[in-house]
């Protein structure tokens, strides 16, 4: 699949997945006012990636795929390739103001790093390393955009 535009972005958020606001199931979350605008900017990073005049400045060739897939996800192996990753995720920063405060950067650079260290889990079990590998090409491979929350829900 590789990089993804706002368009496959879109669609990838309509699938069977429940989202819950306010007591309420959210029935499309790329509709749904308290959602949608913040769904549209994600959207628009996507698209900004696949810009033809940009996207060798905002994407690299998959070791695996052979497809272009986002410059977050790189190992950086040299400081050319922390440069462009630099420069990317200032394109994604700038675009938006600074105001995503976790745009799909984040946690691509976040899975990148405990992938380009799989020694560390495997420390207790080689199982651990071959999993945070194969979670890393799968996020990278797919573009997904990933999140987390650091409070338990109510």
């Amino acid at each position: 699949m590789g990089a993804r535009d706002g368009a496959a972005y879109l669609a990838g958020l309509h699938d069977v997945r429940e989202i819950w606001l306010d007591g309420e199931r959210v029935k499309d979350v790329t509709r749904d006012p308290r959602l949608a605008r913040g769904i549209r900017s994600i959207a628009a990073l996507y698209d900004l990636q696949l810009e033809p005049s940009r996207v060798a400045e905002m994407t690299y060739i998959s070791p695996t795929s052979g497809e272009r897939v986002g410059l977050s996800h790189i190992q950086p192996r040299s400081i050319d390739d922390l440069v462009r990753r630099r420069n990317m995720i200032k394109t994604w920063a700038e675009w938006s103001g600074g105001m995503l405060g976790r745009s799909p950067d984040y946690l691509n650079a976040m899975v990148m790093g405990c992938a380009a260290n799989a020694d560390y889990f495997a420390h207790n079990d080689p199982a651990y390393a071959q999993n945070i590998q194969r979670y890393y090409e799968l996020v990278r491979e797919q573009d997904l955009c990933l999140t987390h929350t650091l409070v338990a829900p109510r």
